[in-house]
């Protein structure tokens, strides 16, 4: 008994002093903050954006390999520092990427096991190649790396053409919607990076790209549409309104022929904004005003709605999956026995100026 004690206590200091075998100063590892995703030759083209962690200024590291973890041993094997990805914070998928189901479905899966990667990192879709907006970032980095994200927070936060999707939220949705999703959209443009519109997956694929106005339309399905900025015009004048509050509820019943009807009712605040003078808060005005935004959102939330059905499909808008969280049994073509009423009511407020 008294051997073991002596190999125990023997023993015990080299994990104390050395702790994982693995471990590895800070400056033998290269922290990512942006991977960009693309289809290569023979599997990935992953694309890295590090932050800094010395005098020089980062730059885009490529690999290549057949799933995400050979990509990134081949590129530790050609370079002196390791590839750390625990401080990751987006990613983008680039569309050849997102045209090819097989391979998104696999690499989603890699990173769904992955336990390096957070679940809570920021997911986003590109019309160009992921390694084009890695470029365009740095061009306009500060130096540290960062500029996508901050870029994307500030974004993301003041203008509502586009919704904030991490990770565990994104294969929640996928499982839930068959499939199916709307990831936000960023492409690279000559002034830099451009934040708006959406990238629509159904099947474990690219379905198709959403303008502004479309993204700007499933936000309002969502109920998250605050920030969104609508342009009304009234003769010469034309009236811009922000949507201050946002919300939606969906209401369906069946019918006695069993086909279904949802009803779409959204309740939102907005502010007038630019020079409006004390006329346009009468009563009279006010409620012209009013019609006239009530309108211009009935059309946008169509104009997408008829979009998705065009595509036959009615999971990527999450209409399908509220359907049958509230109908399980429900088994017919959605949109053969679905009728849907669209229903928005705005109230304009003042914005408290002095007028």
């Amino acid at each position: 008994m008294n051997n073991w004690k002596w190999v125990v206590l023997t023993i015990l200091p080299l994990f104390l002093v050395t702790g994982c075998w693995d471990k590895r100063d800070p400056e033998d590892r290269k922290y990512m903050i942006t991977m960009g995703i693309d289809k290569g030759e023979n599997g990935y083209s992953v694309s890295f954006a590090p932050a800094k962690t010395d005098e020089k200024e980062p730059e885009k590291m490529t690999c290549e390999g057949q799933t995400l973890a050979d990509a990134i041993a081949c590129n530790d094997s050609r370079n002196s520092r390791k590839t750390e990805l625990g401080q990751l914070k987006m990613i983008v998928f680039g569309k050849s990427l997102l045209e090819d189901k097989q391979l998104l479905a696999a690499i989603l899966d890699e990173l769904k096991r992955s336990q390096e990667i957070s679940k809570k990192v920021t997911v986003l879709g590109t019309e160009a190649s992921a390694s084009a907006c890695i470029d365009a970032m740095l061009e306009e980095d500060d130096g540290t790396g960062l500029y996508l994200w901050e870029f994307y927070k500030n974004t993301a936060k003041e203008v509502g053409v586009t919704k904030g999707l991490d990770m565990d939220t994104f294969f929640t949705e996928l499982k839930e919607q068959n499939g199916s999703c709307i990831l936000p959209r960023i492409e690279p443009v000559e002034s830099g990076l451009y934040l708006g519109g959406g990238v629509a997956l159904a099947d474990m694929k690219l379905l198709t790209f959403l303008n502004d106005k479309e993204e700007q339309a499933y936000l309002f399905l969502l109920g998250e549409a605050e920030g969104a900025i609508l342009q009304a015009e009234e003769g010469e004048k034309r009236l811009p309104l922000k949507i201050a509050r946002s919300k939606v509820d969906y209401d369906f019943s069946t019918q006695p022929d069993g086909s279904m009807v949802c009803r779409i009712r959204l309740q939102l605040h907005g502010d007038l904004l630019g020079n409006v003078n004390a006329d346009a808060f009468t009563e009279e005005a006010s409620d012209k005003m009013e019609k006239l935004f009530t309108e211009i959102i009935k059309t946008e939330i169509e104009n997408i709605i008829k979009l998705a059905q065009e595509k036959e499909t009615a999971e990527f808008l999450g209409l399908a999956v509220r359907l049958r969280r509230e109908n399980p049994d429900f088994s017919g073509d959605f949109w053969e026995n679905v009728i849907i009423f669209v229903e928005p009511e705005i109230k304009i407020r003042d914005t408290g100026r002095i007028r």
